[in-house]
């Protein structure tokens, strides 16, 4: 297994969107970190604001599923769907005699990998080493650290329930400008529900879901209920969302 995730890192480097994809996150995670502690761009209310990290909102916009998923479900697009030939069945190299759902939880590993660096180390990173270069190094005391980690820590749980949603896309649409559209257009449907009004099943679906928890765990202060409610419902979405994957994958033709 060591060996394939090996040789799917290899597949990674080579791949010239994900170093598009990463440049993009690093120059724009930069600029709205600029923007944010010289105030040129104010957001309020945010949950770093509670924490006394108000330096740190720039954060906000890279927290925010409809932004990051422009970048991960690119990622996804141009290193998963690029398995499938035109007619939509999975090339033979990739097989090489492996287990497919091996093969497929591999990809799943170094893709979710990939999107974490992207979308929470390199804000996140360059978020804490603008604040020092600029004078703000002061904000991070034992406790702010503390919460900087715990809290990404249940974010970054959630976005690999979120990966785990986007890899399944990416087999199931099997074509990389598909992928984009539906991940965006699945994006699009849970800001809305997040939105409109809702009631019973819904609701109660909804508050249990990686989006209404992508907004609650980066609070400070959580309680040992939330927080145990954020560490299920991102392993149970992850575990479920893949199992579900390998299951479709191992289905695939294979050409």
């Amino acid at each position: 297994m060591l060996n394939m995730i090996q040789a799917e890192m290899f597949k990674l480097r080579l791949n010239k969107s994900f170093w598009v994809i990463l440049l993009t996150s690093l120059v724009l995670s930069a600029v709205m970190h600029y923007l944010a502690i010289t105030e040129w761009w104010q957001v309020y209310n945010t949950p770093f604001d509670a924490a006394g990290l108000s330096e740190m909102n720039g954060l906000s916009m890279f927290m925010a599923p409809l932004f990051f998923n422009l970048m991960i479900g690119t990622l996804a697009a141009f290193y998963i769907s690029t398995d499938f030939g035109p007619s939509g069945v999975i090339k033979n190299q990739i097989i090489s005699g492996k287990n497919r759902k091996l093969i497929y939880f591999v990809k799943y590993i170094v893709y979710s990998a990939a999107a974490v660096v992207i979308a929470v180390l390199i804000p996140a990173v360059t978020g804490i080493i603008l604040n020092i270069i600029m004078g703000n190094g002061g904000i991070f005391t034992f406790e702010t650290i503390t919460y900087l980690l715990g809290a990404y820590s249940l974010f970054s749980l959630q976005l690999l329930g979120y990966t785990a949603i986007i890899s399944l896309l990416a087999i199931i649409t099997e074509d990389s400008g598909k992928t984009i559209i539906f991940s965006i257009l699945f994006t699009i449907v849970m800001y809305i529900v997040e939105k409109m009004p809702k009631s019973g099943i819904i609701e109660r679906i909804y508050e249990y879901s990686i989006f209404q928890q992508f907004n609650q765990v980066l609070f400070p202060e959580l309680g040992i209920e939330s927080i145990m409610t954020g560490l299920a419902v991102g392993l149970i979405t992850m575990a479920v969302l893949l199992f579900i994957g390998m299951i479709v994958f191992s289905k695939k033709e294979i050409k």
